[in-house]
């Protein structure tokens, strides 16, 4: 299995787009650990979607490394809401500060995409093979269709200028400093929030929508930001490659476990009558293991546990 240089990072000047979102922070905080000198930007540092921005945050920033996390994204009614916006937002910052990459000569580009770059029916597990057999589709697909068009310009970028870039597609992720706002709340931070609240309310039963039986995949954010920080220092490829656990767990399961995990005792129920989603949606992700010795380190249940402490502890 390939390893990290003790020094590759020493010395380094690695910009984190997003870097102060919930990935960013884990990923920027990591990056310090193994020697770098990580810059976190926000929204209110740069306008990313703005050229004379971005070459503003060049020339000030110097990095010799950009990952690229940053995103224009929002709940399901947002997305809803704006397609075009989303679109535009997303494509033209990774555009720009890729271009902008070029003429600075960085060392090399991480471009962060989306499991919602995917087609909506493509075989299980999705392989990146796959990506481009159907189009995304569903109120995230505008959003998966300009990190595709980023996929591309990663490559083309390589092949015709030597611009070194990669791309890493991570699946859902979870843990301690996730959003918990009903509003925006992925399924996890949703679900953890609504069992601790029944719990402390003696409310004798919780409905969750469907079957429960689709399966989903989950990654530790602290597992996610060793991937990216690993994959930054070791791979060289800009073909895509998957960021994942390989382990699909079904929404009855996560919802038993996080009922387990807060102390809530009462009945966990399942309105059939509300949609499902997708039977099924995890990734194939032996490339990573193969590429960088990627493997994941936190269980889903140990990291259920230490984000519902996160939560009880800071949440709220």
């Amino acid at each position: 299995m390939p390893a990290i240089e003790p020094d590759f990072y020493s010395g380094k000047r690695v910009v984190v787009t997003g870097g102060r979102g919930f990935l960013g922070r884990f990923v920027t905080r990591l990056l310090g650990e193994s020697g770098a000198t990580a810059i976190p930007l926000g929204r209110s540092d740069y306008n990313l979607a703005e050229q004379a921005d971005v070459r503003r945050m060049y020339a000030e920033c110097t990095p010799d490394i950009v990952i690229h996390l940053a995103a224009a994204v929002g709940g399901i009614g947002a997305n809803v809401a704006n397609p075009g916006r989303f679109l535009y937002e997303n494509g033209v910052m990774g555009l720009m500060l890729l271009e902008e990459a070029r003429k600075a000569e960085i060392d090399k580009f991480v471009l962060i995409s989306t499991i919602c770059s995917y087609p909506r029916d493509v075989a299980i597990p999705l392989r990146e093979e796959t990506l481009w057999d159907g189009q995304p589709v569903g109120a995230t697909g505008p959003y998966g269709m300009a990190k595709r068009l980023l996929h591309e310009a990663v490559r083309t970028f390589g092949e015709q200028y030597d611009t070194k870039g990669i791309v890493l597609v991570p699946t859902n992720l979870f843990g301690p400093e996730d959003h918990f706002d009903p509003e925006i709340s992925h399924v996890i931070p949703a679900m953890i929030r609504r069992y601790i609240n029944a719990r402390e309310e003696g409310v004798p039963k919780v409905v969750n929508w469907g079957s429960g039986n689709p399966t989903r995949e989950f990654l530790f954010v602290r597992d996610a930001a060793r991937a990216i920080v690993m994959a930054t220092a070791l791979h060289d490829d800009p073909a895509p490659m998957n960021i994942g656990t390989g382990v699909e767990t079904s929404i009855r399961e996560l919802a038993e476990t996080i009922a387990e995990l807060t102390g809530y005792e009462g009945e966990v129920a399942w309105d059939p009558t509300k949609p499902d989603g997708q039977p099924a949606r995890y990734m194939d992700v032996s490339k990573a293991r193969e590429a960088i010795g990627f493997q994941t380190e936190v269980s889903l249940r140990d990291g259920l546990a230490e984000t519902i402490d996160w939560f009880l502890a800071h949440g709220r």
